[in-house]
């Protein structure tokens, strides 16, 4: 015999049919849009492992770059993003300065790009000058490009140096023109962007590195397989270690007049007992030469039955010296 359902009862169906509870108070869910450009974010160790590879990147660049020119240089990680090409296009000036460079075990290319209120003061202080200039909105000279291929070559250096333990190589292309770069990568394709703060001197501007997702995503995979970069490092102590093994080494010391010409006539003629005449005033200082450059004015002294140098003023770096 079939049964016949109440009200109450049919009610009650109802409302489990609803998803309703039998106080009747409606299933409090928040339905939140979904969007596909946000997937496949960076998770919180990602992150971790990105920054903390480029941030000794961006060390060693500001020592290797500093040496390289001489004067004031840092340069500091800012940001990381993933954002699409098109994004980073809209962000940077219209006249700047790109490059590309190769991953060849990735078989991908990548860009870099500097901003002229940091191109410009660099070519300045690579030409002799202070790297105080104007910001200039102009492309860069054929010359100008030839010279900034040093600073190009450099980065790739020190960024193949950090990417080491990843076991990839990274070689420098070229400058690339505005036209070529807006066609480098498709507007909507995803990149990682990473942003380092420059200063040079009196001038400040940005340097980014972008990635093309082939690049980014077998990046971080690799990041993901090494646990040592999701770690805190370790203080590395061979900082001391190298500076007290340096104090054994043992450099060529001269003490001399270096710069003294004379005719090839006068030297032919010299014999044992004869005085020559350098035609120098014996009030002008000797130079104490260190691994064959002239480091600190000196005199010729005794020091009981030994000859000795008494050490004066440091002498600067020729110009040429600092460029070389």
């Amino acid at each position: 015999m079939e049964r016949v359902l109440n009200q109450e009862e049919i009610d009650a169906m109802v409302r489990a049919a609803r998803g309703r509870a039998d106080g009747g108070k409606a299933d409090q869910r928040s339905i939140k849009p979904c969007s596909f450009r946000q997937s496949g974010q960076l998770t919180g160790q990602q992150m971790r492992s990105i920054n903390g590879l480029h941030e000794t990147f961006a060390r060693s660049l500001t020592q290797s770059l500093g040496a390289y020119l001489r004067v004031l240089f840092e340069v500091k990680l800012v940001s990381v993003e993933q954002l699409a090409y098109g994004e980073f296009l809209e962000r940077v000036p219209e006249v700047t300065y790109m490059v590309t460079f190769v991953v060849p075990q990735m078989s991908a290319a990548a860009a870099l790009q500097i901003d002229h209120s940091v191109v410009f003061p660099l070519i300045d202080v690579l030409l002799g000058g202070n790297g105080h200039c104007e910001a200039l909105t102009r492309e860069v000279s054929e010359i100008e490009e030839q010279i900034m291929q040093g600073v190009g070559s450099i980065i790739c250096r020190e960024l193949a140096y950090a990417w080491a333990p990843l076991g990839v190589d990274i070689d420098l292309e070229g400058r690339q023109q505005a036209a070529q770069m807006q066609r480098f990568l498709a507007p909507t394709e995803k990149t990682l962007c990473l942003s380092f703060e420059v200063k040079l001197a009196e001038a400040q501007g940005t340097l980014n590195l972008i990635f093309p997702v082939s690049i980014s995503n077998t990046l971080l995979r690799k990041l993901s397989a090494d646990w040592s970069y999701g770690k805190p490092r370790a203080v590395n102590h061979a900082g001391p270690r190298l500076l007290e093994k340096m104090m054994d080494c043992t450099f060529p010391i001269t003490l001399g007049i270096p710069t003294i010409h004379l005719p090839i006539q006068t030297i032919l003629t010299l014999a044992p007992q004869d005085i020559c005449d350098l035609g120098l005033s014996v009030r002008n200082p000797a130079s104490l030469i260190v691994a064959g450059r002239r480091t600190f004015d000196a005199a010729p002294v005794r020091q009981g039955r030994m000859r000795a140098a008494q050490v004066g003023e440091r002498l600067p770096i020729p110009k040429e010296e600092r460029r070389q």
